[in-house]
């Protein structure tokens, strides 16, 4: 079946069982609102009847049977929500597949300006290879499949990613709930660090003594309460009681206030976290990365779904002191903060160091499960051949994964060893820009662990570079052109052996470069041998990459020393009219098309010849 089919058929499924939900959501509340009513009624008529004693069972009998009446009203609801975001990811899903995003989410807060290719690649923004692949909610999930786009990895690592996302790629209900679980709670995408640095943070231990105090003293002021009911102990005694409970309380109240402020915000989306958790504990992949996550959400104590809904519990608990009638009525009386701080305190020494890890292996779950579902998504997509040990990109019939169906050309080249340029020329508008765009957004892909846009597709890991779309600043009197030696300039410090701005991991990388239109700020002459200068010294490197140019004498390099193969894109002039095929060609190119642009928008070109 063909997934827009399958994506059609889940949508309309979901939204029935939605419109089901509601039905019953409707229903329970006209229901509830009898039973409350009744209830009320009941008891009032019963005291009129002086029945004091079935009046108290009546009020009982009505309030145990409302909060169950309430109980199952959220478990409808709750139903009711999650079909809702089952029915839209579908929703969502169809949309993609015309390359029309319905999620808001770009992923622009984890690039920067600076980096080696996501502004020129389209790795972050509004259509963007995280907005096609993302199918991740959690703060971590998102941050996780940025760092696979932006950060080339190791091979070893690469075929993980593929393994665990073939094998998540046909459980389509799992996914697809997965996903729903986290869309619930919309507070589930902030980041859980503050709740971390808390968690982990060394803190002073809780004097011993409360421990006893906080169950000797309310068992005291209870006993003074019944006593003053009863008419034993003046009222008094109560109150002094009571001043006491607030005594002990100040010791504690900074600390209480404080891990108030830190866990409030994430006390609502760890009850989705562990709805989140239990999901990915069921699934028994057999992939090696599928087996470690499921591994590190186990303890010998909890799993880590039980963990954190105990974590939940304790924090929406001790969040009650936040509404004051209850701390005033309550939570004095009972010294709820201590029992809540020492229940958190054992809960940090037991699952703290933990933590952490179970939010980054359900990160790494999210961005596995949305290589899954681009997958799943396109399955004339191939899985790419990760090469060790040489430089290899083999690309058959690949197009631009950003582009939808009917609006692409495919290609195939071959590039193999270091040190050599693919030259490209071609007249304005032909294909060069999109082509190197193609090229790199499918290495890209390939880098991270997901399928790519083409019949065929090897490489070996590199770190991919490109000059596209320098600009000038105004901020910072940059020309453009100073821009783009500002960027080739980085180019050449990341092909350098001794540069100590580079990491280790990137320089022990070859560099995929895509340059396009390179030296276009300056005069014709300077081009050509700033261009000539800059390929042959990035032939001394393990650098290989792609050159875009109108320079046709930048070709006669191939003669000369063999390293630089050209192709071009060309138009031809049909009944006036410029067509391209947009198919890319051996050899220099050998027409152009500036003169008929031109004289399409009016110059008299014919003047100039004369």
């Amino acid at each position: 079946m063909l997934p827009e089919t399958t994506f059609l058929e889940r949508q309309q499924q979901f939204s029935q069982k939605e419109q089901t939900a509601q039905r019953k959501y409707n229903q329970l509340a006209f229901w509830r609102l009898v039973w409350f009513v009744g209830s009320i009624v009941a008891v009032w008529l019963l005291i009129r009847l002086d029945q004091q004693l079935a009046a108290v069972g009546t009020l009982l009998v009505g309030l145990i049977g409302f909060l169950v009446l309430l109980k199952w009203h959220q478990r409808i609801r709750y139903e009711r929500d999650l079909n809702h975001q089952i029915a839209f990811i579908n929703q969502d899903e169809l949309g993609r597949l015309k390359r029309q995003y319905i999620r808001t989410e770009t992923g622009e807060q984890f690039t920067s300006p600076t980096h080696y290719y996501a502004g020129d690649l389209d790795v972050f923004g509004k259509h963007s290879l995280f907005r096609l692949l993302n199918r991740t909610h959690t703060y971590g999930g998102q941050k996780r499949l940025a760092t696979w786009l932006k950060t080339p990895s190791g091979s070893d690592s690469i075929r993980l990613r593929q393994e665990a996302a073939a094998e998540l790629n046909p459980k389509i209900d799992w996914r697809q709930e997965f996903e729903a679980l986290a869309y619930v709670e919309s507070t589930i995408s902030q980041s859980p660090d503050a709740l971390i640095k808390w968690i982990t943070a060394e803190v002073a231990p809780i004097p011993g003594y409360l421990a006893a105090i906080r169950f000797i003293f309310p068992a005291i002021t209870l006993g003074l309460f019944i006593a003053w009911l009863i008419g034993s102990v003046p009222g008094v005694a109560v109150l002094l009681a009571l001043a006491a409970h607030g005594l002990v309380l100040s010791q504690t109240s900074a600390r209480a206030q404080e891990v108030s402020e830190q866990t409030v915000e994430m006390s609502t989306a760890l009850k989705a976290y562990r709805a989140l958790f239990s999901q990915a504990e069921q699934f028994n992949g057999e992939s090696v990365r599928l087996r470690a996550i499921r591994q590190a959400l186990m303890t010998e104590k909890k799993s880590a779904s039980e963990a954190i809904g105990q974590l939940g519990h304790l924090t929406e608990g001790l969040n009650y002191r936040r509404n004051p009638y209850f701390f005033l009525l309550f939570g004095v009386a009972s010294l709820w903060d201590i029992h809540y701080l020492l229940r958190l305190e054992r809960w940090r020494q037991t699952y703290g160091p933990s933590l952490r890890y179970w939010f980054e292996a359900l990160g790494e779950l999210e961005a596995l499960n949305s290589l899954a579902g681009f997958a799943y998504a396109h399955p004339s997509y191939t899985t790419p051949d990760i090469v060790d040990n040489q430089f290899v990109l083999e690309m058959t019939s690949a197009a631009h994964p950003l582009l939808a169906q009917n609006n692409s050309v495919a290609n195939s080249l071959v590039l193999r060893d270091s040190g050599k340029t693919i030259l490209i020329t071609g007249s304005n508008m032909s294909g060069k820009s999109t082509f190197l765009r193609t090229v790199g957004t499918n290495v890209v892909l390939s880098l991270a662990g997901a399928v790519v846009r083409a019949e065929r597709f090897r490489c070996s890991p590199v770190q991919v570079f490109t000059s596209m779309r320098t600009q000038d600043s105004l901020e910072e009197s940059t020309s453009s052109f100073y821009a783009e030696l500002k960027r080739l300039q980085t180019l050449i410090g990341l092909t350098g052996s001794n540069q100590p701005n580079v990491s280790s991991a990137v320089k022990s990388l070859p560099v995929l470069y895509f340059l396009d239109e390179i030296l276009k700020g300056t005069n014709s002459a300077d081009r050509h041998r700033g261009a000539e200068a800059l390929i042959r010294q990035l032939h001394r490197t393990t650098a290989s990459g792609f050159v875009s140019t109108h320079d046709l004498e930048l070709g006669q390099l191939t003669d000369a020393d063999g390293f630089v193969r050209n192709y071009h894109f060309q138009s031809d002039l049909n009944n006036g009219e410029l067509v391209f095929d947009y198919k890319l060609r051996d050899g220099i190119c050998k027409s152009f098309n500036a003169s008929q642009l031109m004289r399409a928008i009016g110059i008299e070109m014919d003047a100039v010849q004369k």
